[in-house]
């Protein structure tokens, strides 16, 4: 199929850019990578009357120091996973990223539109919920940083406003001895995620200090497994305490049904991914 008509326009800045969606109101879609959008075009299950064109606007670049990492909105995924500082610095990026999909998108997708897609099971959102980052937003109105745990509503839903566009993802990073892991289970790899568990642990000596534990394929957007990381804290990890959390992580989650998998199969995948992550992610703080 072939996209229903639309006016494009090339954004020449940010400003640009945000006064063009002020002016076409809900009706425009920005354009990034693409590599969401121009399918669901095609398909007509997105219907822009106008694009407005990013690709060459200057927020492409990732940023490392002061406990924190800041990912330009159209950094591609590609530039992420070859950036060898940042893998030093936290090579839960890396481990990550490399679960997205396939090279030609790898090579194309931006950070930022991934993002503002906000697909259910998408890496890129897990992360930023899994490590409390925000969503850096610019509009005519201003400025403002979403932290991750408020921006993602549900399936394909944000708090981005619709003349808002994404300039900046910033991740905090643990300051102290910490190790994390990012696993996920598709039905053939670059396919979409069935289910995936993210999970950093800091720790002194043997005992956790603090536990990250983010859910992906247990609700309509990437969840935190709060309750079982406050039970982890002062903790010794070890296989059998690291399958009860991992039980317990999924136990309570709603999950969902599809053609690819039953609610109950996905709370399974999460139990068993979780416990694997953090026996993975302890031995790395160590």
């Amino acid at each position: 199929m072939k996209p229903a008509a639309f006016d494009y326009v090339r954004a020449d800045s940010v400003e640009h850019a945000c006064r063009l969606l002020t002016e076409a109101g809900s009706e425009a879609r920005l354009l990034a990578g693409g590599q969401s959008l121009i399918p669901m075009m095609n398909l007509r299950l997105a219907r822009p009357s106008m694009l407005v064109d990013i690709g060459r606007l200057p927020l492409s670049g990732i940023e490392i120091g002061r406990g924190r990492v800041r990912i330009g909105a159209l950094t591609r995924h590609r530039q992420v996973l070859d950036d060898a500082g940042l893998r030093a610095a936290a090579s839960i990026f890396a481990e990550t990223y490399r679960y997205i999909a396939h090279p030609t998108i790898r090579n194309l997708g931006t950070a930022g539109g991934s993002v503002a897609h906000a697909d259910p099971t998408a890496e890129i959102p897990t992360l930023l919920v899994l490590l409390d980052g925000e969503i850096e937003a610019a509009s005519s109105r201003g400025q403002r940083a979403i932290a991750a745990g408020e921006f993602f509503k549900g399936a394909f839903t944000t708090a981005l406003e619709p003349d808002e566009i994404i300039t900046a993802l910033s991740f905090p990073i643990p300051a102290g001895a910490w190790g994390g892991c990012f696993l996920e289970l598709a039905e053939r790899e670059g396919d979409f995620a069935l289910a995936a568990a993210g999970v950093t642990i800091e720790r002194e000596g043997d005992r956790i200090t603090n536990a990250r534990i983010v859910l992906s394929g247990a609700d309509s957007a990437p969840v935190r497994a709060s309750d079982v990381e406050a039970s982890l804290r002062g903790q010794v990890m070890d296989e059998g305490r690291a399958a009860a959390a991992g039980m317990a992580a999924a136990s309570n989650r709603q999950s969902y049904d599809d053609i690819r998998a039953s609610a109950e199969y996905r709370r399974s995948l999460l139990a068993e991914l979780t416990s694997r992550a953090l026996l993975t992610a302890y031995r790395r703080a160590g």
